[in-house]
Parts: C-alpha cells; sequence; structure tokens
C-alpha cells in the first residue's frame, strides 16, 4: 500500500494556477525524456516497445460526493499512462460511470500529426498535460446512473472491459447498495470478514489481473455526513481487503480526491448515519443478519466472530451506566402479518451470547429482543409482491443504547 499523499491538487475542472502548471510539467518532462530515449535506443536496435497496459477509470459520481475530479491518484496514473504511448490511440483510457450501460474512451496519446506520436520530450509533456486538463474538465461533468452509491458495480464494470490493467476508482466508498449497505453493517465491522463472506457468496467481481487504486475514500457531500477518522480508516480497510478477496494483482488506497465542490449530481442517495470518535456507544450499531446468518437460520456463520468481534470491542469502550440491547428484526413477507418474532429473538440471542464470549462485558448488555417484522427499514413488499433484495435490509440485528436514567 502506498502513503497518502501529504495534500491534494485543485479540482482537475479548474485552470492550474501559473505555479502549478510548471511543477506538474516538470514531473512530466522527466518521464518523457526518459521514454524518448527508450524509444531512441529501442529503434537503434530494432525492437518495438511494449504497448502500456489499458487503464480505466470508474466513478460513483453520485450527490453524496463532492464534484468528481481526477486527483492525484488518478491524474498521476492517467499521465505516466499517456507518456508510456508509443503507437496511436494507446495512450487512450476507458471511463466508466456507475448506473451507465457503456464505457467512454479518452485518447491522450501525445500525437505530432495524425498518424505519427510526439517523441519531443518537452513537446509530449505538454501535449499530455493540456489533454489531462481536458479529461478533468470532462470527468467534472459525470453523474451517476442511478440512485444510490454502488462501488462494487463500477469494480465490477471496470473489470469486464478488458482482462488485465490498471483501474482507479474515484468514490467515497460509502455504499448503499446490496450486498454491502453500509446503512445495515454500520461502522463497527471486521473488514476481512465482510470480505471473506462476500467471497463466499460469489458476490466479488472477479479483478484477477488487475491493478486497483481507490481515490477519495470518506470524502462525502450534500446530505451524507463525513464518517469519523476512525470509520474512513476502516472503510479504507474495508474496500482494500475486498479488492484482495476479489483476486486483485495490488490493492492501493490512492488517497483523497482533489475535488471540494459540491456535486451536480441530483439521483437521491439513501444516508448512512455515521458516528463520533469521541462519543462511543450513542449512535446503534447495525449488523446484517447476511454477514453473519444462513437463510431462515439462527446459527451463526464460521465468519461471525470475526465480524463481531470489533463490536465486542466497541461495548468495551462503553461509558458507565450505558446498557446495550441487542435486538432482532426480520423481513415482511406477507402484507398485513407480524410474523419472524421468533426467528428474530434466536438471531438476538445468538448475537448477545457470541458478544459475552468474546469479552463484551457483561453488564453492558442489556435485554434481547426480537421484534419480528414490525420495524422494517424500507417496504419489501411493494405493490403487494416480495423483493428479496429489499427484504435483505430489514433482516439485521441491532445494538441499541440507553443510558440509565432512560432505562427501564
Amino acid at each position: 500500500m502506498t502513503p497518502r499523499p501529504s495534500a491534494s491538487p485543485r479540482p482537475a475542472n479548474r485552470p492550474r494556477p501559473a505555479a502549478a502548471r510548471p511543477a506538474r510539467r516538470a514531473a512530466a518532462r522527466a518521464v518523457a525524456a526518459a521514454a524518448a530515449a527508450a524509444v531512441a535506443l529501442t529503434t537503434l536496435a530494432g525492437c518495438s516497445l511494449e504497448s502500456p497496459e489499458p487503464l480505466v477509470l470508474g466513478f460513483t459520481a453520485t450527490s453524496a460526493e463532492p464534484l468528481p475530479s481526477l486527483g492525484a491518484g488518478a491524474a498521476d496514473a492517467v499521465s505516466a499512462h499517456a507518456l508510456a504511448a508509443h503507437q496511436p490511440a494507446e495512450g487512450s483510457v476507458d471511463v466508466v460511470v456507475q448506473g451507465t450501460s457503456s464505457a467512454s474512451s479518452h485518447d491522450l496519446t501525445p500525437m505530432l500529426t495524425a498518424d505519427r506520436v510526439q517523441q519531443v520530450p518537452d513537446k509530449r509533456e505538454a501535449a499530455v498535460a493540456d489533454a489531462l486538463d481536458g479529461l478533468g474538465t470532462d470527468v467534472a461533468g459525470l453523474t451517476a446512473g442511478g440512485e444510490g452509491l454502488d462501488l462494487l458495480s463500477v469494480l465490477s464494470s471496470a473489470a469486464a472491459l478488458h482482462d488485465g490493467g490498471s483501474i482507479v476508482v474515484v468514490s467515497s466508498g460509502v455504499q448503499t447498495a446490496d450486498p454491502l449497505d453500509l446503512r445495515q453493517l454500520g461502522w463497527s465491522f471486521d473488514p476481512a470478514a465482510i470480505a471473506s463472506t462476500l467471497a463466499d457468496q460469489g458476490a466479488l467481481p472477479d479483478l484477477g489481473g488487475h491493478a486497483v487504486t481507490f481515490v477519495g475514500l470518506g470524502r462525502t457531500a450534500g446530505s451524507q455526513p463525513a464518517p469519523s477518522i476512525s470509520s474512513t480508516s476502516r472503510l479504507s480497510e474495508l474496500w482494500l481487503a475486498i479488492c484482495d478477496a476479489a483476486g486483485a494483482t495490488s490493492c492501493t488506497d490512492g488517497g483523497a480526491g482533489a475535488s471540494q465542490d459540491a456535486p451536480i449530481a441530483s439521483s437521491a442517495v439513501p444516508v448512512v448515519p455515521v458516528t463520533s470518535d469521541a462519543t462511543p456507544c450513542s449512535a446503534p450499531l447495525v449488523l446484517s443478519a447476511a454477514v453473519l446468518f444462513g437463510g431462515d437460520s439462527a446459527d451463526l456463520g464460521s465468519t461471525a466472530d470475526t465480524a463481531l468481534q470489533g463490536v465486542a470491542d466497541e461495548l468495551g469502550r462503553c461509558p458507565s451506566g450505558v446498557t446495550a440491547d441487542v435486538v432482532g428484526h426480520a423481513a415482511d413477507t406477507r402484507a398485513g402479518v407480524v410474523d419472524g418474532e421468533q426467528l428474530s429473538l434466536d438471531r438476538a440471542q445468538a448475537v448477545h451470547d457470541a458478544l459475552v464470549r468474546l469479552g463484551a462485558p457483561a453488564g453492558t448488555l442489556g435485554d434481547v429482543v426480537g421484534r419480528g417484522d414490525a420495524d422494517p427499514v424500507v417496504d419489501d413488499l411493494p405493490g403487494g409482491v416480495f423483493d428479496d433484495q429489499l427484504a435483505a435490509q430489514n433482516r439485521r440485528v441491532e445494538i441499541t443504547f440507553r443510558s440509565e436514567d432512560t432505562a427501564s
């Protein structure tokens, strides 16, 4: 994993100040000079240089994130890719956006004429810098093609374009779509356990042969509050674990994106509640039943302990006088009928017992309750027709907190 950049550049869609452009071009000049020298040597030797591997940029581009931009991580990857081009169109990059049916191609190859690549270092880097500015302008106009935030789908679309190469995704990573809805997972999860569970379920894209870089994780805007420092760190660990479990050749957190501008996307994105580092045991912890249990079962799965260990640790940090209740919920399978009480109670009891075994203070844990399908998060029977994807949001176990003055 590479270190996060210490600073972010200005948004890519804005004109670069006079002091910044020479600095960017100075760095690019060195790369261009090396590339030109390599071209000369291989030409003399009668050899041809290898083409650069494919590069795909992916964006969630939702209303819950800053205006899309390249940021240092993406801009550097694009610049290096374009400067490695030796033939026309070799500097092309593909761009995929959440919810759109096809990718767009952007050619940044530094050209001398319509069919000849520029080889003069200064002119190569100038051409790439100008093309990078143009790409930044295009990127700033991207918007998601649907509601919610679904980084998993963007990874899948990006990986499907080529058998290998590099993928750079720009996203907050605050996923609101199944099977990784953070409204259900909450923030007290074990990244490795979640990644392993999703892999076992066949829910991950095939990233084999791809080097993946994430840019902008934890950077939110619009109605989505920013996650805490520790939650952002855990979010990074989650996506890196998912990337690794999906078979990528390398997985890197490329740091924050460049833009702090308001988004232009308008499609709705559900809000994921966030908690403050300074106030443990205040906001409810929501655990997806899919992570802990098999279908219609109250038996904890093989990875449940790993997923619950972070919750047990969190309960150990609860202030004195705070009680944690374990509340189970079920999906609504029959309109107008309250059922699922026993299954939701059994699941809540299984979570309670596991938390005690994993070191949660017994004195902090309070009631174990099964609410059945009485408190759905969403209507999983739209128009009277059962929707299993919506139902997955209702199958959950919550840890809720109350203080002594509100305890019954």
